[in-house]
């Protein structure tokens, strides 16, 4: 079981699977695999397939959570940098993609740097197709990451799930190895884990307000389609 502690209303994470090179992940809930009928679980589903009604529910979350949690870190916005993790098909980030435009919600809430072409890749088959933690790795072995000078003390990286850690371990050095006086965080929606292995099957730790601010999110999208 990967242990985690509440900042801010969030899952902060000290270490996962693989962390090397992160100094604290951090994520809304838990994506469960094998509860799949789970209120937060069936949105982060909802997400991973490009539902455009859970983007929009994500970012209503994220444009309030993150903000709350660099204010409980005591972070000079000034030199924190928000970078979008890329996809398996993705060289570069897409600004269309959900995490790179989020991202950028959040940075211009918070105050922080936005930099889309901080870190690059190389095109890899998409990893949650692969079920041994041995093919994942070898696989995001061919990503090859490389990232560019951030003029940073501060780097958070954003992505959708986080399951071994392996993809943000990955991100975290290319970024190190660059910038190597930084310290890098991970911030997902959801962390992927089984009920056996998880404390709160149900995600009761997730604050009310967050579940308020989904469904605003979504609400929203409606009423602006409609009247469109």
């Amino acid at each position: 079981m990967i242990h985690y502690t509440k900042v801010a209303g969030w899952m902060g994470f000290p270490h996962l699977t693989v962390s090397a090179g992160l100094t604290y992940s951090y994520t809304i809930a838990y994506k469960l695999k094998d509860k799949t009928g789970e209120v937060w679980t069936t949105r982060f589903t909802r997400f991973k397939d490009k539902k455009i009604k859970a983007e929009w529910g994500a970012a209503y979350v994220l444009y309030e959570a993150v903000p709350a949690l660099m204010k409980q870190l005591d972070l000079n916005p000034k030199r924190v940098a928000f970078i979008p993790a890329l996809s398996s098909g993705e060289t570069n980030a897409n600004p269309d993609r959900s995490i790179p435009w989020i991202t950028k919600g959040c940075a211009r809430r918070y105050g922080a740097q936005y930099i889309d072409n901080a870190i690059s890749k190389n095109v890899h088959q998409k990893i949650h197709s692969i079920y041994s933690a041995d093919g994942r790795s070898a696989e995001l072995d061919k990503a090859n990451y490389q990232a560019k000078k951030i003029d940073a003390d501060h780097v958070f990286v954003f992505d959708d799930i986080i399951t071994r850690g392996d993809t943000l371990s990955r991100i975290a050095l290319a970024i190190l190895k660059t910038n190597p006086t930084c310290k890098v965080y991970g911030i997902a929606l959801a962390k992927a884990e089984s009920v056996a292995f998880c404390p709160n099957p149900d995600n009761d730790q997730v604050p009310a307000r967050w579940d308020e601010l989904w469904k605003h999110g979504e609400q929203e999208y409606d009423a602006r389609n409609r009247k469109g």
